[in-house]
């Protein structure tokens, strides 16, 4: 994460504008020593994506087991053909961008006289997935450019331009990983934030066989785990502890009662570990306790669209893989 939230330029086509470093420090912090006293423990899955987690969820996105990305990609495809051929002066805004392979399948559809009128606003709280997107998309996108914000879609909206019309995208079911609570608060501040023809586009995962959702999240290759895992690397830093990775284990495994994949980090032997911070002396972690690390819930293309409409939205259309395992439902603000 960078250090000032002053806007920034690359190069003249690429902005960066860090507003999680307005949140300062401290707040992240708390976020984290809220999670590791409460019982169970658990940590933010916003604390994924340091430059080494967002290159393992990268690498995850390529494994034989873990299907979202490659049929997500295929519907983008199909979206971007119908869809984007038409466009003109529009801002796309990708909530929780990450790399930019998918916006590439998007902008792909762009007519190349109208790409100087497009504008790429990635939101992330990982700087680095920002510039490296930014600095790809403008060398393959001639007169694309890019506005990057380094910030929580979830608390930030608000700091996210609306000078013209908006496509907003939550992609590789993202929304799965929120909570109920969080769910709700985030689409009802979206609907507040859109205006009058903005359009929303949502990727969903869809409910399919445990066996086909288990394996996604425990593939043999382990890349997963250490994805996991690296999430104690990043709270070591930011917060001056000094978890060790390597004694804990990757477990995912899935609720049908909650509809959801869960991921825990087990501990596999007891430990003090130190927070330098003031909090306490040490912080104590037994063996066999977990620590709650991500959910991801799987819907029905009914509950999408129920939740497309409690934040006022009107939904246009949705696309699905012939086996329904994800959807793309593409919402609007209506006038």
């Amino acid at each position: 994460m960078t250090t000032s939230n002053a806007p920034y330029c690359i190069e003249d086509r690429i902005v960066i504008d860090d507003r999680l470093a307005a949140r300062g420090r401290d707040v992240l912090i708390a976020d984290v020593f809220d999670g590791l006293s409460d019982t169970p423990k658990r940590l933010s899955s916003m604390f994924f994506y340091d430059g080494r987690g967002s290159q393992l969820f990268e690498e995850i996105t390529t494994l034989p087991e873990y299907y979202p990305t490659r049929i997500e990609k295929r519907l983008l495809e199909g979206f971007a053909r119908a869809e984007a051929p038409g466009w003109s002066d529009l801002d796309i805004i990708e909530l929780g961008s990450g790399d930019c392979t998918k916006i590439s399948l998007i902008l792909d559809g762009v007519d190349g006289d109208c790409m100087p009128s497009i504008r790429y606003i990635p939101v992330d709280v990982s700087a680095f997935a920002i510039r490296q997107s930014a600095e790809a998309l403008t060398h393959t996108y001639p007169g694309l450019t890019v506005h990057g914000l380094v910030a929580d879609f979830l608390t930030q909206l608000p700091c996210i331009p609306c000078a013209r019309p908006r496509l907003f995208c939550l992609l590789g079911s993202t929304i799965g990983n929120l909570s109920v609570a969080q769910r709700q608060a985030f689409l009802q501040d979206l609907g507040r934030a859109m205006q009058p023809g903005d359009e929303f586009l949502l990727g969903v995962d869809l409910v399919k066989p445990v066996e086909v959702l288990e394996r996604a999240y425990n593939d043999s290759r382990g890349v997963t785990a250490a994805f996991n895992r690296n999430i104690l690397r990043v709270v070591n830093e930011l917060a001056e502890t000094d978890f060790r990775p390597e004694w804990f284990d990757h477990v995912a495994f899935y609720d049908p009662g909650q509809a959801r994949v869960e991921m825990h980090l087990r501990a596999t032997k007891d430990m003090e570990v130190a927070t330098p911070l003031g909090r306490e002396a040490t912080l104590g972690v037994r063996k066999d306790e977990t620590i709650h690390t991500e959910n991801s819930h799987k819907f029905t293309i009914p509950q999408g669209r129920r939740l497309l409409e409690s934040a006022g939205l009107e939904v246009v259309s949705y696309r699905q893989d012939p086996k329904q395992w994800f959807a793309l439902l593409r919402a609007c603000k209506p006038s």
